[in-house]
């Protein structure tokens, strides 16, 4: 493997142990500094809601710019902002800080995946988003209790300045490892074609799989430990109904399974993903212990590593080099749409489960439920013609 697409795969990991390690601190944080329940919320919140807006401008950056720059810029913003954290006092500052900090992270995730499609080969793309998959999955794994560890050893600040570190030193092997591929100009005359090629119905597939997923993925992180809670379980075992789906996650997306949409296609594989994800949802909602959740978070990893790959090669696919940094900023948009809906319809999906009986995890099962109807309405409609060679 080239050892720029090794960096970027870093980068990738970095960047998601970033946000993966601080979102269990952020909260107790805020309390320390002196911030009432309404602005604990708004500074937990901030992050995503600048990482969305971010998202969208930063696509269209990388695709003036080429990949480097905003990788480059994006790491030490956020390695910058980092290190500010255990300066402040106020909560106020902290909000400031956290939406400077979704601003910098938003620089980062789309160049890095416009990076990898631009590298990749049609033919293997599939195996290429499966390692992008495991970067993830990975982080998500070991950054909780790395924070966790590092605060017990050292307090909120041991945390902020080891992740700052590993910020700026990715920086510095970015900025002398990554290629710098400009791939477009402000007078390139076809970029209203490269925004309008982001409607093609193909292409929303990839998107409306990024929003059900992580919809889903906020209804779980709200619900699942109130569940557990409720149901006498400990914080372990909680940690293991998610850890179960990272760990079965990451073996199907490193294992030949997780290349498979390079051979069966993209749509297949999107739509047993989803299908498999509603099932594991029906399932977490109707679980009579923790034996048969850790099974259907086993069966959600399952679905999660069939989906990914599959999802993110398809951008890559109904991309050219001129909109794949745009439509990377859209995905990675949706990624957060997604989040803030799931995690924020949490008042909604209690008044609906007290007042019809509807669990929350049923409404989220049909939203991604939906997603699978379109994902088979596309997939079975006659295909278009591609608009440009790729």
């Amino acid at each position: 493997m080239r050892i720029d697409l090794v960096v970027v795969y870093l980068i990738t990991f970095l960047a998601f142990l970033d946000t993966h390690s601080l979102a269990p601190l952020m909260a107790p944080y805020a309390r320390y500094l002196g911030a009432p329940v309404h602005l604990i919320g708004w500074i937990v919140a901030i992050y995503s809601v600048a990482n969305l807006l971010g998202n969208l401008g930063s696509g269209l950056w990388t695709d003036w710019a080429g990949r480097k720059l905003p990788i480059v810029v994006g790491l030490v913003v956020a390695g910058t902002v980092l290190l500010v954290y255990p300066t402040l006092r106020a909560p106020h500052a902290l909000l400031l800080a956290r939406a400077l900090h979704g601003l910098g992270s938003a620089l980062v995730t789309p160049a890095a995946l416009a990076y990898l499609g631009d590298a990749a080969l049609s033919t293997s793309r599939g195996r290429a988003m499966a390692f992008y998959g495991v970067a993830y999955g990975v982080s998500g794994l070991i950054g909780p209790p790395l924070a966790g560890w590092l605060q017990d050893q050292g307090g909120y600040a041991a945390v902020f300045i080891g992740l700052s570190a590993r910020m700026f030193g990715a920086a510095l092997v970015a900025g002398g490892k990554i290629r710098s591929r400009p791939v477009s100009s402000p007078e390139y005359s076809d970029a209203p074609i490269a925004w309008r090629a982001l409607l093609r119905p193909r292409l929303s597939v990839s998107f409306v799989a990024a929003f059900c997923w992580m919809f889903m993925m906020g209804t779980l992180l709200v619900f699942l430990p109130l569940i557990g809670e409720e149901q006498g379980f400990t914080k372990a075992q909680v940690g293991m109904l998610f850890g179960s789906f990272a760990l079965v996650a990451g073996l199907v997306q490193i294992s030949p399974l997780g290349r498979i949409s390079d051979r069966w296609g993209r749509m297949p594989l999107i739509a047993l993903g989803l299908a498999l994800i509603t099932i594991a949802l029906l399932g977490l909602s109707v679980s009579p212990g923790w034996g048969a959740m850790m099974g259907a978070m086993g069966l959600y990893g399952l679905g999660f590593g069939f989906l990914f790959p599959a999802k993110s090669a398809l951008l890559m696919d109904e991309t050219t080099p001129e909109s794949r940094g745009k439509a990377s900023g859209v995905f990675m948009g949706m990624l957060s749409l997604g989040i803030i809906a799931g995690s924020g319809m949490a008042g909604a999906m209690e008044r609906w489960h007290q007042a019809a009986g509807l669990h929350p995890f049923q409404t989220a099962a049909l939203v991604v439920l939906t997603g699978l109807l379109w994902t088979g309405w596309v997939g079975l409609s006659p295909r278009r013609k591609p608009e440009a060679s790729r």
